[in-house]
């Protein structure tokens, strides 16, 4: 009898267990396991088994195999051919019986193979919490949210989490700080890469376009693409951009639902022409250039691109114009932008449609935000204007437009700080809503600063949300801000039902405190916006450039390099628990 009653106490034991992993509404696998490891916990001390539960799985898994080996369990194929040998004989009137009864069987067998192979996932799963391995196929295994199954290379699969994450695959934690891996191996013998004006957008498929200038080989440029995947980041080659010139400050942006790329750099370093490219993905992984269109002179700084609706790119950079004769020669000054028509079939230059002017004086540190397919914030430093000169447009801002072919600029430039000189490094991020963040450091404070903007549809007027509020302290020589409002193509269904369960993300990463050691901050947004920031870690070394960019499933591609030119890489993955305040983001390491 006390046998019996043993027996009963582990039945019903699994059965609680059952219920909390597979049964739960809205419980995610790896919670549902935790709880379901206490309830065991409990149950042991209060005086049962310590491997109750491990006898157990192991007498329902032996009770599976004999219920699937009886007799009675008929095999489908048998059962049907018994069916149609009685519908030969039967009557008109008792083939409709038999067809009823048929197709109830197939019901009740199509349940019953449900249940066994959801109670045989259940069996391997359990045996995975309690550390005995065993499972065969990953069809019998359920991991965690933020694990996957490992086929491996032996005769048993298990539970891993994601790189980056740890845990055992079915409760996944994120490690403390972030762990960065060399985006370039050196090739023994040679010159270790010395990487400078690196750039990283983001591409459809979860995939990113990474370019950058490599010192050590004669300012040449590269670019690379990469793949987000569980495991890392799987990467193809580094392919030359151009084998006939230097590449200062590549550039690249993909145009929405074309494939294909928009690539932009100055062929020197100073008074440089500016160089247009479209850039075809191919199906192996490899990248093919088009034909090259100088659309200006005299280029000492970084463009920015946006790509656009019908395979067209906008392209925002600071324009020198020479005017006078020799010896008389003065400059003309703009913050101008160009909208291009690429030509993604046969890779012919790019085809001007329109150049505009956003500034009429002197700029520099252009950073760009798309807020819908045809509207984009740009974020610049702007020169003293002689009419005002007491006013101060360092950190201003205007929002740019696509209306048919051409670029209208459809508010007027403001600035942020009209009192504030020294406003150095700067970026800029949409957080849905035609609202955006404008994050940038104050150099004659030593504070970096973070203000939210909306355009307003009635009026068409740019209104400040969140006046310009310090987030960080010291100096930094970097502002890189990114978050998961992107064009829908860009996205994959599952991230997408990620923002619109949670809402977006805001990701910041510069530097810290303690110098120029990278550090991550990261935010949900609620009504537009940044809300329950949280750290992220920061960096082992010292970073002075960095760039960043989402990919479509809802993690993050951060890229940085050191004093000597080494660009290690991060991909930061979400983990959200329900709460719109409640959130952390985690290193997702690359693959070995």
């Amino acid at each position: 009898m006390r046998d019996t009653i043993a027996n009963w106490h582990n039945i019903t034991l699994i059965t609680l267990l059952f219920t909390q992993v597979f049964l739960a509404p809205g419980l995610n696998t790896g919670n549902a396991l935790l709880q379901a490891a206490t309830v065991s916990d409990r149950a042991t001390k209060q005086g049962a088994s310590t491997y109750y539960v491990s006898d157990a799985a192991e007498r329902f898994s032996s009770d599976l195999t004999q219920l699937r080996s009886r007799d009675l369990l008929t095999p489908a194929a048998q059962s049907r051919a018994r069916w149609r040998q009685a519908m030969m004989k039967a009557s008109e009137e008792d083939k409709a019986l038999l067809q009823e009864s048929f197709a109830m069987q197939e019901h009740v067998r199509i349940d019953r193979e449900k249940a066994e192979g959801q109670a045989a996932s259940f069996v391997a799963t359990l045996r995975e919490v309690m550390g005995n391995h065993g499972a065969k196929s990953c069809r019998e295994l359920t991991c965690g949210d933020l694990g996957y199954c490992d086929p491996g290379l032996g005769p048993e699969v298990t539970c891993r989490c994601q790189a980056g994450y740890e845990g055992n695959g079915l409760v996944c934690n994120p490690p403390a700080d972030f762990v960065e891996h060399a985006l370039i191996a050196a090739t023994p013998g040679a010159a270790p890469p010395q990487v400078a004006d690196l750039h990283v957008s983001t591409l459809s498929g979860s995939r990113v376009a990474v370019t950058f200038r490599d010192i050590s080989r004669q300012n040449q440029g590269f670019m690379v693409i990469g793949e987000a995947h569980n495991g890392g980041m799987r990467w193809g080659a580094a392919t030359l951009i151009s084998g006939e010139s230097q590449v200062f400050s590549p550039v690249t942006s993909e145009m929405p639902g074309s494939g294909i790329l928009a690539l932009a750099y100055r062929r020197q370093d100073l008074a440089g022409d500016g160089v247009l490219r479209c850039v075809r993905r191919e199906s192996d992984g490899s990248v093919t250039f088009g034909k090259p269109y100088m659309f200006a002179n005299l280029q000492a700084q970084a463009m920015s691109l946006v790509g656009m609706p019908q395979s067209r790119v906008a392209v925002l950079f600071a324009e020198h114009l020479a005017q006078g004769k020799t010896g008389e020669r003065h400059f003309e000054m703009h913050g101008s932008s160009l909208l291009a028509q690429m030509s993604p079939t046969d890779l012919e230059a790019p085809q001007l449609l329109g150049k505009y002017h956003f500034a009429d004086g002197p700029v520099s540190r252009i950073s760009v935000a798309p807020l819908s397919p045809m509207l984009f914030a740009v974020a610049f430093r702007e020169g003293q204007d002689e009419a005002a000169p007491t006013m101060s447009r360092e950190a201003s801002v205007a929002l740019a437009e696509l209306w048919g072919s051409r670029l209208v600029f459809t508010t007027k430039a403001i600035p942020l700080e009209p009192s504030q000189d020294k406003i150095w490094a700067r970026s800029v991020a949409g957080l849905g809503n035609n609202a955006f963040a404008y994050t940038y450091h104050s150099g004659a404070e030593q504070v970096t600063k973070q203000a939210v903007l909306r355009l307003e549809p009635d009026s068409h007027r740019l209104v400040m949300l969140q006046e310009p509020q310090t987030i960080a302290t010291g100096f930094t020589p970097f502002v890189s801000t990114v978050s998961t409002v992107q064009q829908e193509d860009l996205q994959m269904a599952s991230q997408l039902e990620l923002l619109q369960s949670h809402g977006h993300r805001l990701f910041t990463f510069l530097g810290s405190a303690e110098g120029a050691r990278g550090e991550g901050t990261i935010c949900a947004v609620a009504q537009g916006l940044p809300v329950g920031c949280k750290n992220t870690g920061r960096t082992s070394r010292e970073v002075v450039s960095v760039a960043s960019a989402p990919v479509g499933d809802g993690r993050i591609f951060l890229l940085s390099a050191d004093a000597k030119g080494s660009p290690p890489i991060a991909l930061l993955a979400c983990l959200v628990d329900g709460e719109m305040d409640t959130l952390s983001f985690t290193l997702l390491r690359q693959s070995s």
